[in-house]
Formats: C-alpha cells, structure tokens, sequence
C-alpha cells in the first residue's frame, strides 16, 4: 500500500519508533507489560497531539474499554484478531484524507 512500517515488542522504544518513521499512524494493543496501551497512548498524544492517528487493536472488546480508549486518545478501537481488509480499509481512509486526497471507491 505504498507505507513504511515497522514493529515494535518494547513499549519503551514506541517512541523512537514513530518519530524515525515520522508515524501518521499507530497500532497499539492494550494488554502490554509494564506500559499498557492506554499509557502510552496517552504519552503519544502528549508528543505528537493530533498529527498521528491512533488505533487500539486488542482483545478487550467491552464498552468500558472502548471508553477508555477514548478517554486515552485513541481514534479507533478494533478487536482482535483483526482481518488485513479492516487495516488495508483504514490505512486506504485514513491516510488518504490526512494527506488531502479522496479514497478510491
């Protein structure tokens, strides 16, 4: 789809991570050690407000942590396992009106 991308097992190196890519957007999961993703979204938004576009991808599928992704800053919430249609959709959507195009139909 014409994005670089990279993977990161380290919560501690998300933030290296995006800023050598210059992110436009981040997958997180919740359930991490040390730093869940509600955390470090949290911390994301504090650095980069609202120039990134993050998406929550977990398990945790309750309305109460829908609400707290929200209250986190994350922009999406989707369920694991997450189908590469829903990622290639977003990326295709999301991008594509971040970078002041329309989507293909």
């Amino acid at each position: 789809m014409g994005c670089a991308a990279t993977f990161v097992v380290d919560p501690a190196k998300t933030m290296d991570a995006a800023a050598a890519l210059d992110a436009e957007i981040i997958f997180l999961d919740i359930g991490m050690p040390l730093v869940n993703g509600y955390q470090l979204a949290r911390l994301l938004r504090r650095r980069y407000g609202e120039t990134i576009l993050l998406v929550a991808v977990t398990a945790y599928a309750g309305e109460e942590h829908h609400r707290e992704s929200r209250h986190a800053g994350f922009d999406a919430h989707v369920q694991k396992p997450v189908d590469i249609k829903v990622v290639e959709s977003m990326l295709d959507t999301v991008l594509a009106s971040r970078r002041g195009r329309a989507s293909p139909a």
